[in-house]
């Protein structure tokens, strides 16, 4: 199949707007699933319009870290008692929550450390894919009493999906405005739900508890990342003083939300303050490939010993998605300060090369 035309792009949106507003949601799990699908989509698809198939247990991958942080209890600013954890489920708590919080006090509260277990994580993995397959996998394309099966046939049984043609396609060119649709909705439904309205702060607050960074673990990234680039800020190349180094995601989390270490680079304040939520210029995009190339092991060494999660591929593959939305909008990128400039049309090249030697 070919690219999806304007027309079938705009109808996928709208359809997606309607399950939101139409559909019945008595959990947040269908608000992850969909998450999940895109996501899943942009790491292990591509842009030829062709069907996909997800594995469930892919996706249930993706709901532990999507519900990871919210296992946890939710304590709004200002308090210093009296958290508790998030209701997600408008009856009792969600399988998912208690089976993540068992989870949370064996691994000392860190994924990282549950991923290692091999043994506790397949366990893990299999617990929420039943409760994927169980519950909204083949419930989440319903309106009213009827099936809106748009995404993928709704067979009600088996371990894997197959995305239809042109959906995995739209999924990866509207993740920043599916993601946005979505966790509003989400963020609207935990807080419309009643045993939460007794410990809820501001919408802010609870978005950030929600889907924010764990920026607390970031502090980890310090040492490994000085050490790589001896001292300098990834984009100036300046050497940096002591604690004045800020920790930057290359991909920035509101282009796609992945605290995977070799994301992350060490820049100035300056620098990094300057770039913000921009995509760096195609120079830097390959220091940073050359960089992961030749440290790419040293670095994942490094960030296992202090429990900090890494996939290059997956990383690589993220990134080469960033950057082709760019190039496919004829968009900027941030090169230093406020000079923004046209992405160059060799960006691909060295990229396209480490994902191959890294696949």
């Amino acid at each position: 199949m070919s690219k999806p035309t304007p027309r079938y792009q705009l109808q996928f949106l709208k359809n997606i707007q309607r399950l939101l507003a139409e559909g019945r949601f008595t959990a947040s799990y269908k608000y992850a699933l969909l998450l999940s699908l895109a996501d899943v989509a942009v790491e292990r698809g591509d842009d030829s319009g062709k069907a996909l198939t997800i594995s469930t247990k892919s996706l249930a991958e993706k709901f532990i870290q999507y519900y990871w942080r919210q296992a946890l209890p939710y304590l709004p600013r200002g308090r210093s008692r009296d958290g508790k954890v998030l209701q997600q489920n408008t009856d009792r708590q969600a399988k998912i929550i208690a089976v993540l919080s068992d989870a949370h006090q064996t691994h000392g509260g860190s994924l990282s450390a549950a991923k290692r277990d091999a043994k506790a994580w397949k366990s893990l993995v299999s617990q929420v894919d039943q409760v994927v397959r169980g519950m909204p996998l083949w419930k989440l394309q319903t309106v009213g009493n009827s099936e809106f099966d748009f995404l993928y046939q709704n067979v009600g049984k088996g371990k894997s999906i197959k995305l239809k043609a042109g959906v995995a396609f739209c999924l990866r060119q509207f993740h920043g405005l599916i993601g946005d649709l979505v966790r509003g909705a989400w963020v609207r439904f935990i807080r419309g739900t009643k045993q939460n309205q007794d410990v809820l702060g501001t919408t802010v607050d609870l978005y950030e508890f929600l889907f924010g960074s764990d920026r607390a673990s970031l502090s980890d990234m310090v040492p490994i990342l000085t050490s790589v680039q001896s001292g300098g800020c990834f984009y100036c190349g300046k050497t940096m003083k002591d604690g004045a180094a800020h920790v930057d995601h290359f991909i920035p989390w509101s282009r796609y939300a992945v605290d995977l270490g070799h994301n992350f680079v060490l820049a100035h304040d300056k620098c990094n303050l300057a770039k913000a939520d921009h995509v760096a210029v195609a120079r830097h995009l390959d220091v940073w490939v050359e960089r992961n190339d030749r440290c790419g092991t040293e670095l994942a060494s490094a960030f296992h010993d202090r429990g900090v999660q890494h996939d290059l591929p997956t990383t690589l593959r993220i990134t080469n998605w960033t950057y082709s939305q760019i190039a496919m909008a004829n968009g900027l990128t941030w090169e230093k300060g406020r000079t923004m400039v046209p992405l160059s049309s060799d960006w691909e090249r060295e990229l396209r090369e480490l994902i191959e030697k890294a696949a």
